[in-house]
Order: C-alpha cells, then structure tokens, then sequence
C-alpha cells in the first residue's frame, strides 16, 4: 500500500477509534501540521548531488548532519502498523499540553501525563497498546536511529525535581536553579533583552510530544526525526541545557539564520556558545547554534 494513501487510513483510524468524541478537527489539525518530503524533479537532483557528495564523504555521520531533512537509505521507519499509535499519542500528548499550560507541560513526567488523562474526558485515557508504543519507543536505543547521543534521563517515569527549578519570567519556560540560571543571568546582562530564552528544560512529556510531532512531519521517519531533535530520554534539556534567541525573530532562532543576528554574534564572541551538536558533529544530529551547553 502506498504510505500516503496508509497515513490517511491511519489518521483515520486513530481519531475515529480512540478519540471519537474530537474526529475530524484533530485529524485536519495533524493533516494541516504534516510537511511533504521533497519530491519531483527537485527531489531526483539533491539526490544526484547527495550520491556525488557521498563518495566523497568519509564520515557518512556528517553528511547526514548536513543533510539531516533529507532521506537516506539506511534510515529507520515506523513499522506502518504502529503509525496509528504515533498519530492518537501525539495528539493526546497536544490535549494535554491545551489542559495543563505551556509551562506546566514542560515540567511534567510521563505520569502526570497519565494522571492528567484519567482525570480529563477531554482528553481521554492511554489504551494499553497507546503505552506499550510508548514505553517501546522510550527504551529503544536512540544509536538505532543514527543518534549518538548519551541518554541523560534514565527512566521513564523521572520527574524534574520540583524545588531546583526556577520560572524565567515573560518566556513561559523554567531553568533549574543554580549554574543554569546563574548563566542565563549573565548573558541577560551584558547581551540585553534582546536575548531571549526559548526552550529551557523539558521533562519527558515535552520531549515526547516535541519527538512524535517531528516523527508524524516525516512520516515515520525516525532516523530523521532524530537529526532535528533528541529522542525521549536523551534530551540535555532535562539536565540544565537551554536555547537562546532573538527577540521577534521567531521560528527563524531555530534555524541556522540565527547566526546572522546580533544575539548571536555576541553569544559567540562572549564564548557563551560551546556547540553541544556542532556544524560537523559526530552525534547525527543538526547543527544548533542556539543550543548553549550547561551540563556535561
């Protein structure tokens, strides 16, 4: 069956069997998230680029780092009976960020996630099945996917310690107390307000949704799902890492034009910037020049 025409079905199935109360208007919303691969003629010469490239490339970790939107060969997908499982979790996953508040959900474990789910009939339990994807997906080794990362959380149901953590004012994020904030405090001061946080910590619900949402954009492309974002469990966001930006440049401070800005420039000459996931690195994962290092 061709995987388009399967995703539709799926879609289909996943909100019409497990969420019927919300059908259609969360099956348009996940149709409306999806972004197409390349494909056409455009598609055919970056893969004729990519294979002259590749010969050359002794490192096939750093071509995919390059390249990390593209498909490779080797890249590992959803079996197409699981996809159903990605769409109804991610979905669920969004139910409960709406129920909890952004900076509630950022701060939550995969059981409070649970216990949000008994409690809410708007959002509606995990079925078993839902779980057993779930867990499956969490204890996976990420070097599955091509991620070299270390795994920095080491259980599923780990919780950010609620006294160590302090709420970043106006960013709707936290940081933990301590190094973390003690560094945030002082690019704030000698960049100015301009530099702001984006992302600060995240506990396992966050890093699932934010996984499962990149996973349904590839179409059950998990090797490059990984390329753009850690899989659950390996985030060094849950240890003290944080994103910086520039204040109204949007969506764009998570792309590579963040380094043309002002915050960036001094960031980088300040010696703030210690590229965890740099322009070549050997962790299979995209170049984030707004990624500042805190823990090791």
């Amino acid at each position: 069956m061709d995987r388009r025409k399967f995703l539709k079905i799926a879609g289909s199935a996943a909100f019409v069997g497990v969420c019927a109360p919300f059908g259609s208007c969360f099956q348009t919303a996940w149709a409306l998230n999806v972004r197409p691969c390349q494909t056409g003629a455009r598609d055919n010469g970056v893969k004729d680029a990519l294979v002259e490239i590749e010969k050359s490339e002794r490192d096939p970790r750093s071509l995919k780092v390059r390249f990390f939107n593209h498909k490779f060969k080797d890249d590992l997908f959803l079996p197409d009976h699981e996809m159903p499982f990605l769409l109804s979790s991610r979905m669920r996953f969004k139910r409960i960020q709406r129920q909890m508040g952004h900076g509630n959900f950022c701060l939550a474990g995969f059981d409070d996630a649970l216990a949000y789910a008994r409690s809410y009939a708007c959002i509606g339990r995990f079925p078993r099945q839902e779980l057993d994807f779930l867990e499956k997906l969490f204890s996976r080794p990420a070097v599955d996917y091509g991620f070299m990362g270390k795994k920095t959380v080491p259980r599923l149901t780990w919780q950010v310690p609620p006294g160590k953590i302090i709420k970043i004012r106006g960013s709707g994020n936290y940081l933990y107390k301590g190094r973390s904030h003690r560094l945030y405090q002082d690019i704030r001061e000698k960049i100015g307000t301009d530099a702001v946080l984006t992302s600060g910590i995240r506990g396992v619900s966050k890093q699932f949704f934010l996984f499962l949402n990149k996973a349904v954009q590839t179409r059950g492309n998990l090797s490059m799902a990984s390329r753009s974002l850690a899989p659950p469990g390996y985030s060094f966001h849950a240890t003290g890492d944080f994103d910086m930006g520039e204040k109204g440049f949007g969506l764009d401070n998570f792309t590579e034009k963040f380094t043309r800005t002002r915050v960036y420039s001094r960031l980088s000459s300040l010696g703030y910037i210690r590229f965890r996931y740099g322009p070549r690195n050997h962790l299979g994962v995209r170049y984030e020049p707004w990624h500042v290092e805190v823990g090791s």
